[in-house]
């Protein structure tokens, strides 16, 4: 250890050694901006105008600021309710909805969108436009709207048209929507919607989808001459296909005009095979079925019906020519939708004034209706519009506008909480007369519905069952009915292949 002397001397000389270092180093230049006061070291310093900002100094995000953290994206369109719910309308919304019906009917539409644009708290405009005078008119009008980049926000649509659409990418899923907590239907909501009406949107080719939302239905229905059918010596129209043709025949042979109108319709050739027992399309989707007996019996009975001049081809020039042909008293029975019962009540005012009424189509023991179903789709535009047209839609299927368009159109209401109040409507106006109570049946009648085939092509099938079917035995009485049917049946499963979902 050294002494106390020693160690004394040693630091003297490091001081002084340290003290000649300091000299002949370079001079530091001073800093810039010294502070007078040194911060405590437990206090931050604030930061001054160049001083990156805190998070409790940041500025509000503007409309080109990404999104917090906390937002969702949205699809478009929307996979989930949960995106549905998210979705804001900044801005006012406008929508334009697409139908075929004639301008009075528009002019009601326009009203009821008139009250929606009122009492809506979201900004949304709705429009009605009259795309068509026929569903033909306005799905040709679609297609070039689609191809061009420019569909429309929502419009009607058959579902097979639906699901062609679906196959283009250009009308969407509309299960988000119908789910969504904050802008959909709640579960009492959708119990008091028809279920058949619900079920007729299902499609085989997109299962789990929603591609179209009902707001009206009707069905294929046979309309009938009661007076004349009373002077033939019958009290009630025909329940089986036997009967109607021995009707028929003899309204023709006694009067020199006649008993049946028919018209170049896949939908009144569909209605017969379902009231005989078959299927347009399989079960499954996967092929068409009408070349079936019941595919058969029904090209049969027509071959008959004009081999035995009992019936009247209606021209396809000839636009309404079955309701116009029955309204002078010309023929005793036609098949159509009961949509048309206002035109029908019209059209017979206006000229034969003789009692007529509807009834189920006959049946080969187990009763079968045609539901049609033009329900509404919604194309892809933006998630807020999306949103909007589905807003619209929600709206016509409340109540009071269901009532409101069933009791001024003749077609069906889509609640069942409507029904009594639409009956009452058409029992009340006497002009409609027995035809009111036939008009209540067809809520009973919903029980037996059919939809015809809910696929993508099935517009060219639909051609192709008038030109290679119906067309082939109304001229031919000697037409090889099955063999026809295999061989459309064939041309009708190559276009079920070619439109499938790729």
């Amino acid at each position: 250890m050294l002494s106390k002397k020693p160690l004394a001397k040693l630091i003297a000389v490091l001081v002084l050694f340290a003290v000649v270092l300091s000299a002949c180093a370079p001079a530091t230049p001073p800093p810039t901006q010294a502070p007078t006061t040194a911060p405590a070291a437990e206090e931050p310093a604030k930061p001054t105008a160049t001083t990156a900002p805190t998070a409790t100094s940041a500025p509000k995000p503007t409309a080109t600021t990404a999104p917090t953290a906390t937002a969702k994206p949205v699809s478009n369109p929307p996979t989930t309710a949960e995106e549905v719910d998210s979705i804001t309308f900044s801005k006012k919304t406008l929508v334009i909805y697409w139908h075929n019906r004639p301008q009075k009917d528009q002019d009601m539409l326009q009203s009821m969108l008139d009250e929606f644009n009122k009492t809506n708290p979201y900004g949304i405009t709705a429009t009605a436009e009259i795309a068509g005078a026929s569903y033909n008119d306005v799905y040709n009008k679609i297609n070039a709207s689609i191809q061009a980049g420019v569909p429309p926000s929502m419009a009607v649509a058959y579902q097979n048209q639906a699901a062609l659409y679906r196959t283009q990418d250009a009308v969407i899923d509309l299960t988000p929507f119908i789910k969504s907590k904050k802008y959909g239907l709640s579960e009492e909501d959708l119990k008091d919607y028809f279920p058949t009406f619900l079920a007729s949107d299902a499609n085989p080719q997109f299962k789990g989808e929603t591609l179209g939302f009902p707001t009206q239905r009707s069905m294929e229905v046979m309309y009938y001459n009661a007076d004349w059918l009373k002077q033939l010596g019958y009290d009630a129209p025909p329940t089986d296909w036997k009967t109607f043709e021995e009707i028929a025949c003899k309204a023709a042979q006694t009067s020199g005009k006649a008993g049946w109108a028919f018209k170049h319709d896949a939908s009144n050739f569909a209605s017969q095979i379902f009231s005989r027992g078959g299927r347009i399309l399989a079960e499954d989707g996967a092929s068409y079925a009408f070349n079936s007996q019941a595919g058969v019996d029904t090209l049969t009975f027509i071959q008959s019906m004009f081999a035995n001049k009992c019936a009247v081809e209606v021209p396809v020039s000839e636009r309404n020519g079955e309701q116009n042909r029955f309204a002078k008293g010309d023929v005793l029975f036609t098949f159509g939708s009961s949509s048309g019962l206002p035109f029908y009540q019209a059209a017979v005012a206006a000229g034969g004034k003789f009692k007529w009424d509807i009834a189920m189509l006959p049946n080969t023991g187990k009763p079968a209706v045609n539901l049609y179903g033009a329900s509404v789709s919604v194309f892809k535009t933006t998630p807020e519009q999306e949103l909007a047209s589905w807003l619209v839609i929600k709206f016509l299927g409340e109540k009071a506008q269901t009532v409101k368009w069933a009791s001024a159109t003749g077609y069906m209401p889509v609640r069942q909480s409507a029904k009594d109040e639409v009956i009452a409507n058409f029992k009340k106006d006497a002009k409609w007369g027995p035809v009111a109570d036939s008009y209540a049946k067809l809520f009973d009648w919903t029980q037996y519905a059919m939809v015809e085939s809910p696929v993508a092509g099935y517009d060219p099938v639909r051609a192709l069952i008038d030109t290679d079917l119906m067309s082939k035995v109304v001229t031919d009485p000697k037409a090889d009915v099955k063999a026809l049917l295999e061989a459309a049946a064939k041309k009708a499963d190559a276009i079920l292949k070619e439109n499938a979902p790729k």
